[in-house]
């Protein structure tokens, strides 16, 4: 008998010191992630309606956030950009897309930014009289170097950057159309987030902007507990020829509940809404009342049983 508890024990113990591992392994790389960001831009990305022959100007903003004393050194290139299946960016030409060859950087393409400093990067964008309708992408990426850098010099440095993205619209014969392939709400969870999903196609040959909504209320009440449009609408750019998934997560949904969950996506004219009563129940619930129900089964079964032993016994 001491022989079966220790190994209890021993098993216990394991299982504590696996959990205890796991979660420094989240802890240090939550600290790796904060650490490894040196510079910012804003804004991120910008998006333009463009005719044959326009002259286009516009700037952006390079920032030292001051996570360290450090004076940071950058210089930028400006690359062809597009995403390949799975949506990873791709920075090469890929199809017409020529707008990175029509960009040039009239001030700030190099610098030093002390801690809380800024620097601003304007650029002009000459397009062409014959320039194709269409999309047409591209970044500016602003890369950190370990000592300052010349314009025009290919990486010296660490090679981390940031990128500003470019969407293009050159006026035309433009496209817009696409597809909201599915949409849906994870349904019986046993633990974990509320998750909202969908994947949405882009059959045109322009960018377009798909919307997400994602409500959670109390199973018998009308208030909304969790929106993610709070702040701001969630969206997303799709591009071309492409197929985005995406996931809409209530990330502090609770143990255990029932929930009535509304998710609404748009996209080029098109809407999709699901709504769907999604259950919360954490595993050792569930554990204890499949393994309740089985005792219930089983005394059920020998109470038959034992009615049946004694019909016969008194026949």
């Amino acid at each position: 008998m001491s022989n079966k508890g220790g190994k209890v024990k021993r098993f216990v113990i394991m299982v504590l010191v696996a959990m205890m591992i796991a979660w420094v392994g989240v802890m240090v790389e939550d600290v790796y992630a904060v650490s490894d960001t040196n510079i910012s831009i804003s804004p991120m990305n910008e998006s333009m309606v463009l005719n044959p022959g326009d002259v286009y100007k516009s700037s952006f903003l390079v920032v030292n956030p001051g996570f360290s004393e450090d004076i940071l050194y950058y210089h930028t290139v400006i690359k062809p950009f597009y995403v390949d299946e799975n949506y990873d960016p791709v920075f090469e030409d890929i199809g017409s897309s020529q707008i990175a060859e029509w960009i040039t950087i009239t001030s700030g393409a190099t610098g030093a930014l002390g801690p809380n400093e800024s620097e601003r990067v304007e650029f002009t964008i000459n397009v062409p009289e014959n320039a194709p309708a269409g999309g047409q992408y591209a970044v500016i990426e602003a890369e950190v170097d370990l000592e300052p850098a010349t314009i025009g010099a290919i990486n010296i440095g660490e090679g981390m950057g940031i990128n500003h993205v470019i969407l293009a619209e050159i006026t035309g014969e433009t496209v817009t159309s696409g597809d909201i392939l599915d949409a849906g709400v994870s349904g019986f969870m046993l633990g974990g987030d509320i998750t909202a999903y969908s994947t949405v196609e882009n059959t045109g040959n322009v960018h377009g902007v798909a919307k997400y909504l994602m409500e959670v209320r109390p199973l018998f009440s009308n208030d909304v507990i969790y929106s993610n449009n709070t702040d701001s609408v969630e969206s997303h750019y799709i591009l071309p020829d492409r197929k985005l998934y995406n996931e809409t997560r209530w990330m502090e949904t609770p143990s255990i509940g029932i929930f009535n969950v509304s998710y609404i996506v748009e996209f080029q004219g098109l809407r999709s809404e699901v709504t769907r009563i999604v259950i919360v129940c954490p595993w050792w619930l569930v554990f204890m009342i499949v393994f309740g129900a089985l005792i219930l089964i089983v005394k059920i079964i020998s109470s038959i049983k034992i009615q049946k032993e004694r019909k016969v016994a008194n026949f």
